[in-house]
């Protein structure tokens, strides 16, 4: 399943409480409502409005090595068939993460809207101001 078929199968409201967990544990505090309002639009724009285009790369979901890197997303990352590229946050081009199929090592447990949830945390990661002008969202 790539991406975007993940956003189109679980609709941002069941998503949100995954996110909202997946931000407290990582602040320590809630989504705000103004940045629940703004992720709502980029996750509706992303699901409803974009179409994924060909690439040969995919991102692999591997269980997490704690303390070993100081980045988050190294347990979140785009291969192609042959290397490790980079972390799903460094991505630059958000269409072609739509565009990836994902691959989940066995032994993570999680459910298909945690994942959905993990993905979208991933890649707006860095940000969602950032995101919105990537993802050609108007507010």
């Amino acid at each position: 399943m790539t991406v975007l078929e993940f956003f189109r199968k679980y609709d941002f409201e069941s998503v949100l409480p995954h996110l909202d967990h997946l931000f407290l544990v990582n602040s320590r505090h809630h989504l705000s409502e103004a940045s629940i309002e703004i992720f709502r639009g980029i996750y509706n724009h992303w699901a409803n409005e974009c179409e994924t285009k060909p690439t040969d790369c995919f991102i692999r979901l591997v269980s997490r090595w704690e303390y070993t890197n100081p980045s988050i997303d190294m347990n979140c990352h785009v291969r192609n068939k042959t290397t490790f590229c980079y972390s799903v946050a460094d991505q630059k081009n958000m269409i072609e993460v739509l565009s990836m199929k994902v691959k989940v090592d066995e032994d993570v447990e999680m459910s298909e809207v945690e994942l959905a949830a993990g993905l979208f945390w991933e890649m707006t990661y860095r940000g969602p101001k950032n995101i919105v002008n990537k993802a050609s969202v108007s507010k």
